[in-house]
């Protein structure tokens, strides 16, 4: 039987995961708020019968890290996930939490070396072919602005809040283009920078491999740009790196999948998506799905009946 869309499957994920978590904001313990969304979503994952191997996710969530096999089940898949991304967001309080599923065939994730961290940059549809990894931050914003018809000024560039990322921040600000920080995000800002409508023009920052290449699965479907190059953090990551240290990675490289399936649902809301709303007997939830094979971008509105315990 041939298979549907691959994102409305997984979107049960996404949204079991958010639901999951949803109550415990501004509650504190972000390792609870992980455990309890990677719960959720493994739960429904083994339900589905979708069956494969997680090969990206969070480092520390024991119920879905790398190497992690789901049950067997009718279709054979490689998932990136991230039950939540921004569990101390959820624990404060704070917006831009999502929940986050990218499906491909079995080794349609791009095989690179196991470091921590990529630099990249990314753009929306309108300015693919502006971005260039290997020229300044400043040339890149002009060629972006060109793009769009805008002047730098006019552009805002989403940056995570590190102290890694200073010099990158007063980089931008010297072009006259504006800031807005992240606590947490590294996909939340590549999908935003992606994404037309979102006053996001650009995202630019040192981040987590994993992170990237499911960021790099959205972008590739929604028609942005993206480059990434493997930043070492140590001796042993560049010698793990070796001669691809100077290599400058698109976005079909890093999501080189034939068929790319992405399902994203808000937790605590922001500028991407609403966060899970509650009402009398019920709770609302809304979600991003994008699939390459169908080549479709879909915005979701799902209302639970049977939304748990509330207290």
């Amino acid at each position: 039987m041939a298979r549907g869309e691959l994102s409305l499957e997984l979107v049960h994920a996404t949204e079991a995961a958010a639901l999951a978590i949803a109550r415990m904001l501004g509650k504190g313990d972000p390792d609870r708020v992980s455990e309890v969304a990677g719960d959720a979503m493994r739960r429904v994952l083994e339900e589905s019968g979708l069956s494969g191997t997680v090969v990206l996710g969070p480092r520390t969530d024991s119920n879905l890290a790398a190497g992690t096999a789901l049950a067997p089940g009718e279709h054979s898949l490689d998932f990136g996930v991230f039950p939540v991304e921004g569990a101390s967001q959820v624990a404060r309080g704070s917006a831009n939490a999502l929940s986050i599923i990218a499906a491909v065939e079995p080794g349609g994730f791009a095989h690179l070396p196991p470091i921590w961290y990529v630099e990249k940059m990314v753009a929306g549809p309108g300015a693919r072919g502006a971005i260039d990894l290997d020229d300044s931050i400043a040339d890149n914003l002009r060629r972006i602005a060109f793009a769009r018809d805008a002047r730098v000024q006019d552009l805002t560039v989403v940056i995570l809040d590190r102290p890694r990322h200073q010099e990158i921040v007063a980089e931008v600000a010297a072009t006259g283009a504006r800031v807005r920080t992240l606590e947490e995000g590294d996909v939340a800002g590549a999908v935003m920078a992606a994404l037309p409508g979102t006053g996001i023009d650009a995202a630019i920052g040192i981040d987590g491999l994993h992170a990237t290449l499911i960021a790099a699965c959205a972008v590739r479907c929604l028609g942005g740009e993206l480059q990434a190059r493997l930043w070492p953090r140590n001796e042993e990551e560049r010698a793990l790196i070796g001669d691809q240290a100077s290599r400058v990675y698109g976005v079909s490289d890093l999501a080189p999948a034939a068929d790319v399936a992405v399902a994203i649902t808000g937790v605590t809301g922001g500028q991407l998506l609403p966060g899970v709303l509650f009402g009398s007997g019920y709770a609302e939830t809304s979600s991003l799905l994008m699939s390459s094979r169908h080549a479709t971008i879909r915005r979701m509105t799902t209302r639970h009946h049977v939304v748990g315990d509330p207290s």
